[in-house]
């Protein structure tokens, strides 16, 4: 869910106290097909592929594969060119060079981000608000994600937090400078 969410993030405060912070960086490899979410964190890749819908919520499949052989196409020319098998063996690595490797006529752009989140669990659920920053432009979107597997704990939870009626975009489209609702 995209926005302050100010009250939102009121409310899960209140519902859960506890949290966790974290500050991460990814790179985000987009391509045309939005039913996939592939990003390079601390030179491991990581890829989703959208599964279901229900009820606004999505499900992912997720896979950190070690080698370009065990990626599913098209991102095993990905992971090729991109050469995210020389971490692994210990040689060094600069992701900012390997993404300019890939050059303008790739069909996948890289979007460097920072996020900054804090984490909360209530019940069997988790949840997350997190403002992340587009490097190239300094952007700074904000986000709020519930997620468990519970549905119908997961369409409550999104009651309490007063979201009922809010879009549900995937972190890689909101980023994505070419996606258009």
């Amino acid at each position: 869910m995209w926005g302050r969410q100010k009250k939102a993030r009121q409310i899960l405060a209140r519902l859960a106290p506890d949290s966790t912070d974290e500050r991460v960086k990814d790179c985000y490899l987009i391509g045309d097909d939005s039913s996939w979410n592939v990003k390079v964190r601390n030179n491991r890749l990581k890829v989703k592929q959208l599964v279901a819908e229900d009820q606004g919520f999505e499900r992912w499949s997720s896979d950190r594969p070690r080698s370009a052989k065990a990626t599913p196409s098209p991102f095993d020319e990905l992971f090729e060119q991109l050469r995210l098998d020389r971490p692994q063996r210990g040689k060094s690595y600069d992701l900012r060079k390997a993404v300019l490797r890939l050059g303008p006529e790739s069909a996948t752009r890289a979007v460097f981000v920072v996020k900054h989140r804090r984490r909360h669990t209530i019940g069997g659920l988790r949840a997350e608000a997190t403002d992340i920053k587009i490097i190239e432009t300094d952007e700074v979107l904000h986000t709020l994600a519930i997620e468990g597997d519970d549905l119908d704990e997961l369409v409550a939870l999104r009651e309490k937090l007063g979201l009922s009626e809010t879009l549900n975009t995937a972190v890689h489209e909101a980023i994505d400078p070419t996606f258009d609702e």
